[in-house]
């Protein structure tokens, strides 16, 4: 991919996030369709990975705990690029190094600055060391959901980049949560039963679409049960974390 296609689509996709409005309620979140150019978007379908190069993501390393058995993730090393062919590998590095890059990563932590400085002060633990950069690919499909947590304790910021061919499973996407115990706070860490939570908004997980949140002890969110045959969710997470 060459630097100018590169350049293009991480501008694009500044543009589409940081000309949204923050909707703050439940907590500090945003929503963007059309996150990357309709040529970009169409080349990283071309160049999903096959279901044999994921790994279930309990075996990844990038969970620890959590209802995760119905996900596979495709990491950025070594062991993962070697399953795709050489011109996929190189567009998935690329995504990474290049688009969404340091000055990528800044802006997004400029723009949230003082909604990062809120939670890190709330918290008790001080930022040691310039953030960090994560990416993974995820696959599930029908399962019993993913129950309500608050994201890892260490993320700053959470991104979820939807990736689907069409938006025929648009109520397939992220749920954000109240807890019914209107003071209940976690830091991040534990998975809680639906039960204990009111669904306020779903994400629709529609094609070329982007979630992005700041994580602190209010940021409950969850996938709610899906019992759709045959259905294939894909997804990029990306993390800006401590």
């Amino acid at each position: 991919m060459s630097n100018d296609r590169c350049t293009q689509a991480r501008l694009h996709a500044l543009y589409r996030i940081l000309n949204t409005p923050v909707r703050p309620w439940p907590h500090a979140h945003l929503f963007v369709e059309d996150i990357f150019p309709d040529a970009f978007y169409d080349e990283l379908r071309r160049h999903m990975p096959a279901a044999n190069a994921y790994t279930p993501l309990a075996k990844t390393g990038k969970v620890a705990d959590g209802d995760y058995e119905m996900r596979a993730g495709f990491l950025l090393d070594d062991e993962h690029l070697g399953r795709v062919s050489a011109e996929s590998a190189r567009f998935w590095t690329a995504l990474f190094d290049d688009i969404l890059n340091e000055e990528f990563a800044d802006a997004l932590l400029e723009r949230h600055a003082e909604d990062i400085h809120d939670r890190v002060t709330r918290e008790g633990i001080p930022l040691s060391g310039p953030p960090q950069r994560d990416m993974i690919l995820v696959r599930d499909g029908s399962s019993e959901g993913v129950k309500v947590h608050t994201s890892d304790p260490r993320n700053l910021l959470t991104l979820l980049f939807y990736l689907p061919e069409d938006g025929r499973h648009a109520e397939c996407g992220t749920t954000l949560y109240l807890p019914k115990d209107r003071d209940m706070r976690c830091w991040g860490g534990p998975h809680h039963d639906f039960a204990g939570f009111d669904p306020v908004q779903t994400m629709p997980y529609l094609p070329n679409a982007m979630f992005l949140f700041v994580k602190n002890d209010e940021s409950f969110h969850g996938v709610q049960p899906i019992h759709v045959n045959g259905l294939r969710r894909d997804l990029l997470l990306y993390y800006i974390h401590r």
